[in-house]
């Protein structure tokens, strides 16, 4: 028993099983996980190491190059990144895609453990940071004008609390806490006359406030906690340590009559954190994971109103970054396309199918729609974005399969055939059409998931919920639809019994009837390309080459930028600047846009990237010579003038480097334009730099250039007398660590008084050191013998500029020169202007020049892309061979992806679109929509011709028997796509457009290019002879006699 009949027999299950994925889908649209963008996990961790006192070549010798080679060797490793910079070694791994991270992160952390032994003792880590790249949805800052820091300090912490009940809400951090410390500041007078060193220091210290505990004392009846006094309570017992005897007096000299004692903040602080210039402590919100993002900003927003009222007078929250709000909109207007698309798919169908055939088929549409929300959470996709796209571009085709069956009962009945019966025929007739052509649209877009790395991740939504609301779309047209049809048409019957007698009435006299003026226009229309084939062929190789030469005028991209109401700036000051400079030009910076119209808020963050808040976007590390900046603005367009008008203000600011940024969709990319230079040494790595700099500067497309090697550092060799120090027993740890104290103070001990651990500093009164040479004057102490001498006995200092930064990849050194666009360029256009000149710059031996930046980016992702096209391709080859059994007939029907491409070539041009991933996409998707069209057409036409059709009028008869259904979901396909075209979307938009033009372009292929390449190609070398019917004899006819 088939499906369908199935069905008519038995509709109390089919409607049983409508009614639970009604509900499962409702449910399910009422819980799933709603987000912007699909949560993407990150292949990238970073190693952070510090090594006190080394310049960037000592960092990049003895850590980061010892830290490179021991990776190396981990299989799953694909890339390394380094940057070796004065006292930090920051190393970027990145390991395969498809592998567990967790388990490969583990692997680094016992790689590098196998080597920590063998890098400089004095370094702190390494670390291995493998969750910066998690995608916070929230932000909050507590600021005041004027505010004490430890109000903020505290108030942040309480807020931190407070988001922490709320479920969904998953990590919140705080970032730019203001540190405290314990001074032990002396005079250098001090220091020489009490002969107190860090050495000293840190022994004294560290035997007083050791922390351990009392222990136990067993008795018969109790175990009894014995508390000892081992660490210091508070200040006035590190004040009241005895440190040494006075050699006048022989009394005790305590830390309390010599050095100042002082619980303060530390300055500079190593993060500075502001809101609209005040002072401030940033709250990061991270929602967990299969929760919805719109109820956590509620829930949020909720708790923040009752928080405020209960904040300190001078106090403020703001919400800085509100992606929830954001969510709301954008899903709410893609929901909203939806909509509109649902509608006018209804609309197109009762304009071309009538009334009662559109409320048929319009009803499958919602339940393929329920049915793939029920299923979405199985193969982890949530509501975003990308998967309402999916529905939006779904919608027309989800009514093809009900169409076609529902065209061809009314067919059935019309040539009078019974009602169930031709429900059920109306299934069975075109089962393998219609299976083959759903696998054709499925095939289209599937391979997709193919797509590696993020930017799979990234589309992965798309595949999946087309793949499942197509899925549906076919069962619910061979079960639910031929049910409604039979219900409905019955129904009909019964109410309008007059309309039915004069319908069968119609039908006796049907072939005296004249054929439709559509069918007879048609039949006039090919009749006339089969006879003029030339032309049409000769129109269709135009086609094709106007479309060549269009493409080469709409420009290639890679992913647009965002329409948001926020931009970023960074501010790079010289290598080697403290972070007090980065934050004063912060500041000059942060005054230009607070005096913007247009400007709501700045957030800013000096010596730190922000918080990973959008997805394209890759987090800075710790940076004395970085600052980035959050500007939120009133709108889209505000934020587009806003980011034109700045750049020419934002250069006149001396002495630092500032890009202001639109955020971009899709994937991270430091600039879309950059070099990459690999050689060994340093200055003609500079050299070569400036050269291209110079070049890309003089382009009228490019507004900042800049390395990542940045300038060189002023900094002072210490040069030791080796042979004197070792005479007295002074080893090159005791000098580093006098001239550690000497400069920014040495970390003696940690003080557990309060909630948070509190370094103590033992630091020379900065009054005493006016010149660098004044640090010579300090005593260092051997830790063998305890003699103590001046520095200046040992040591001299040379100045000298030193590189402040070197990078490397895969081993080698290397250089990035970064460009950055006028606002309405194109990478790829301004690229092509100045690459030429750019390979002209003289390269040594040993060198190379490599493309990175967007261009590097489009062409991996964009040849990922063409290898899923030719999947796509040979997938739909072969099923198209499955179905048909000839090799011919399947490249015949495959010649319509060409020319289908031309629409789609039309529809960029005349939208003014480029083609970019999205387009690139819908071009991929084409490939298996128009084919399911000419698939029923070559089914029809070999039906007829097997049934003793003349070949040639068996090709257009299917024609004009395919007529109405191939407009029909054309109309309805396209009529889907108008919303998402029309909606202004930066993403999609392109690729609707490409599927509008592209579908449009196709329709006329199906019914006039394909029936003349076909009849052309295929004549009787493939199809079997037609079926002769045998004339069965005439039992009242004379018998026939044999001749003689």
């Amino acid at each position: 028993m088939s499906i369908p009949e199935t069905s008519l027999r038995k509709p109390a299950v089919v409607m049983l099983l409508v009614l639970a994925f009604t509900a499962w889908g409702a449910y399910s649209f009422m819980t799933i996980s709603r987000r912007e963008d699909p949560k993407i996990e990150i292949s990238w961790a970073a190693i952070l190491t510090i090594y006190p006192g080394a310049s960037a070549g000592e960092v990049e010798k003895k850590v980061t190059r010892p830290i490179e080679e021991a990776l190396t060797t981990l299989a799953s490793i694909e890339e390394i990144h380094s940057d070796s910079k004065n006292n930090v070694s920051f190393v970027m791994v990145k390991v395969a895609y498809t592998s567990n991270f967790a388990e490969q992160w583990n692997l680094v952390r016992a790689r590098i453990g196998q080597i920590r032994s063998t890098l400089p003792d004095t370094i702190v880590g390494p670390r291995v940071i493998d969750d910066f790249g998690d995608v916070v949805g929230m932000m909050i800052t507590v600021h005041g004008k004027d505010a004490d820091p430890g109000r903020l300090n505290e108030t942040a912490k309480k807020l931190k609390n407070r988001l922490l009940q709320i479920p969904s809400v998953g990590k919140v951090e705080i970032s730019g806490r203001w540190e405290e410390e314990i001074a032990v500041t002396g005079t250098l007078d001090d220091f020489m006359q009490y002969d107190f060193t860090g050495i000293t220091a840190q022994r004294l210290f560290t035997a007083q406030n050791m922390g351990l505990p009392g222990g136990l004392l067993h008795t018969s009846d109790y175990d009894l906690r014995l508390a000892a006094p081992t660490e210091y309570r508070n200040l006035d017992e590190i004040r009241d340590q005895i440190f040494t005897m006075s050699p006048a007096t022989g009394e005790p000299v305590r830390i309390g009559q010599v050095f100042e004692v002082n619980r303060r903040w530390a300055h500079p602080q190593n993060l500075y954190i502001r809101t609209n210039g005040e002072n401030a402590v940033l709250v990061s919100i991270t929602m967990k994971e299969g929760f919805d993002i719109t109820v956590m900003g509620r829930a949020v927003r909720s708790m923040l109103g009752d928080f405020g009222a209960q904040l300190p007078p001078g106090i403020h929250t703001t919400l800085v970054h509100d992606q929830p709000r954001h969510v709301d909109e954008n899903l709410g207007n893609f929901l909203k396309n939806l909509l509109q698309s649902l509608i006018l798919v209804a609309l197109s169908m009762a304009l071309l199918l009538g009334l009662g055939s559109s409320i048929l088929v319009s009803l499958g549409l919602p339940l393929a729609i329920l049915i793939s929300l029920a299923l979405m959470p199985f193969v982890k996709v949530d509501l975003e974005l990308a998967s309402v796209a999916a529905f939006i571009i779904a919608l027309g085709m989800l009514v093809d399969n009900s169409i076609i069956v529902v065209d061809h009962i009314h067919t059935l009945v019309d040539e009078g055939v019974e009602l169930g019966t031709a429900c059920v025929r109306g299934v069975t007739d075109l089962h393998m059409p219609i299976l083959s052509g759903t696998v054709a649209s499925v095939l289209a877009f599937f391979p997709l998931v193919l797509l590696p790395d993020e930017m799979g991740a990234y589309i992965r939504s798309l595949p999946w919920v087309l793949t499942l609301s197509l899925g549906a779309s076919y069962v619910i047209s061979i079960s639910f639809t031929p049910l409604l049809s039979f219900w409905f048409m019955r129904l009909g019957r019964r109410l309008r019994p007059g309309k039915f007698a004069r319908h069968q009435e119609a039908l006796k006299n049907r072939e005296t009837k004249k054929p439709s003026l559509g069918s007879r226009g048609y039949r006039r229309l090919i009749s006339a390309s089969l006879r003029f084939w030339p032309v049409v062929l000769l129109i269709s190789a135009g086609a094709l080459a106007g479309s060549g030469y269009l493409f080469k005028h709409i420009g290639i991209s890679f992913f647009p930028l965002a329409e948001r109401d926020q931009f970023v700036v960074d501010i790079w000051t010289p290598e080697g600047s403290s972070i007090l400079k980065t934050d004063e030009k912060a500041r000059e910076v942060e005054k230009i846009l607070m005096e913007e119209e247009g400007v709501t808020s700045v957030v800013t963050s000096v010596g730190l990237g922000l918080p990973r808040f959008w997805i394209a976007m890759m987090p800075h590390m710790n940076a004395f010579n970085l600052a980035q900046l959050l500007v939120n603005t009133k709108s889209p367009a505000d934020t587009k003038r806003l980011v034109a008008q700045l750049k020419d203000r934002l250069s006149r600011v001396d002495g630092a480097r500032i890009v202001a940024k639109e955020l971009l969709l899709g994937i991270a990319i430091e600039s879309p334009i950059a070099f990459k230079i690999t050689g060994d040494d340093i200055p003609e790595l500079l050299r070569i730099s400036r050269e291209i700099q110079d070049i890309l500067s003089a382009h009228p497309g490019i507004v900042n250039t800049r390395d990542n090697f940045g300038t060189n550092a002023l900094a002072y060799s210490i040069i030791l007398d080796e042979d004197r120090a070792l005479r007295l027993g002074i080893s090159r740890l005791d000098t580093a660590i006098s001239f550690i104290t000497a400069s920014v103070g040495m970390p003696v001990a940690t003080w557990r008084g309060d909630d948070d651990p509190i370094p103590v500093v033992l630091e020379l009164d900065k009054a005493d050191i006016t010149e660098p040479e004044d640090l010579l004057r300090m005593n260092v102490r051997s830790q063998a013998t305890g003699q103590a001498v001046p520095l200046s006995h040992l040591a001299h200092l040379e100045p000298r500029w030193e590189v402040g930064k070197i990078v490397r990849t895969k081993n080698q050194r290397s250089l990035i020169v970064h460009g950055y666009l006028q606002q309405g360029r194109l990478a790829t256009a301004v690229l092509a202007d100045v690459l030429p000149q750019v390979k002209k710059v003289l390269l040594p031996p040993g060198y190379r020049l490599d493309v990175e930046g967007e261009e590097k980016e489009r062409t991996k992702t964009f040849g990922d892309l063409a290898r899923v096209f030719i999947i796509t391709i040979f997938a739909l080859f072969f099923i198209l061979v499955l179905q048909f059994g000839t090799f011919l007939q399947a490249l015949v029907i495959l010649g319509s992806i060409p020319l289908a491409l031309v629409g789609g070539t039309l529809g960029l041009y005349f939208t003014g679109n480029t083609f970019g991933f999205s387009a690139f996409v819908g071009m991929i998707a084409l490939a298996g929509i128009v084919i399911k069209n000419a698939v029923v057409w070559v089914e029809f036409v070999e039906t007829a011709y097997a049934q003793g059709m003349p070949y040639r009028e068996a090709v257009i008869s299917a024609g004009i028997a395919r007529l109405r259904p191939i407009l029909l979901t054309a109309g309805t396909t396209i009529g889907g796509l108008i919303p998402l075209g029309l909606s202004g979307s930066v993403m999609w938009g392109p690729m609707a457009w490409t599927l509008i033009f592209g579908l449009g372009v196709s329709t006329l292929l199906t019914l006039l290019v394909i029936p003349v390449v076909y009849y052309l190609v295929i004549r009787k070398k493939v199809l079997p002879p037609p079926i002769t019917p045998t004339p069965q004899p005439d039992p009242d006819a004379p018998a026939l006699q044999e001749a003689p």
